[in-house]
């Protein structure tokens, strides 16, 4: 009998928490697939670097390796409480905190870099990340850069990600979209520990987040990586 855990997210976090965890095999190759996608798209070479949405803390060290000072911010508190115990075991010295990347504990130019990694836009409503772009914009010294790493899923609504999707030992099922709101709820089912439950999904693509950005001030370029992978970079002024 499977038990049904209602609308959470929770599960699906921990399903797929190695793609974030540096020890993992999924994360290690995860953290070359990062360094060598930066590498060929990062405007910005060194300085100061915010991490939005850094999980355990993964693309943190991506952006550290590639010679920034880092600060990675997460408003999941087992995820910072793990990207400080792989930092410390790394001897790493990126500074991880719990934060709300809508209100920004940082004053007015202290960045050279912004990075939004690992495909968080799903998350985030359009509401949400205006706030979290305007924030951004507001730490970034002139001159520099936020980049925004994710996956065109309006595109994939119509291609790789239609009705039925397998995500390791997760299969989820389109619900319903929302029109208004500009979601999806997935009907998510792990076999293995015979659990059900919903998530929704914040569907994006270049074009709503370049107008985000453009409103916000940032000069913006966009770079298809593959099929389902996009990365925009804004530049302030």
């Amino acid at each position: 009998m499977f038990q049904n855990l209602g609308y959470t997210d929770v599960p699906l976090y921990e399903k797929t928490r190695d793609e974030y965890d540096i020890e993992s095999e999924r994360g290690q190759e995860r953290f070359r697939e990062l360094m060598e996608l930066l590498s060929k798209h990062l405007p910005v070479r060194s300085g100061r670097a915010l991490d939005i949405g850094c999980n355990a803390g993964l693309s943190s060290f991506v952006l550290e390796e590639l010679g920034f000072e880092v600060i990675g911010i997460d408003i999941q508190e087992k995820a910072v409480e793990r990207a400080k115990e792989l930092a410390k075991k790394r001897g790493s010295k990126v500074k991880f905190y719990v934060m709300d990347a809508k209100n920004l504990n940082f004053k007015e130019n202290t960045f050279d870099l912004v990075a939004l990694l690992g495909s968080p836009l799903p998350h985030f409503s359009i509401y949400d990340l205006d706030e979290i772009v305007r924030e951004s914009h507001r730490v970034l010294k002139a001159k520099r850069a936020i980049v925004i790493e994710y996956a065109d899923n309006l595109r994939g609504l119509y291609s790789w990600y239609r009705d039925v999707f397998v995500e390791g030992p997760l299969v989820s099922i389109r619900e319903s979209i929302d029109f208004i709101k500009g979601s999806e709820r997935r009907f998510f089912i792990e076999l293995a520990g015979e659990t059900i439950f919903i998530v929704e999904f914040y569907l994006w693509s270049p074009w709503i987040l370049e107008f985000i950005l453009r409103k916000a001030g940032f000069e913006v370029r966009s770079y298809p990586i593959n099929e389902k992978m996009i990365v925009t970079v804004g530049m302030k002024p």
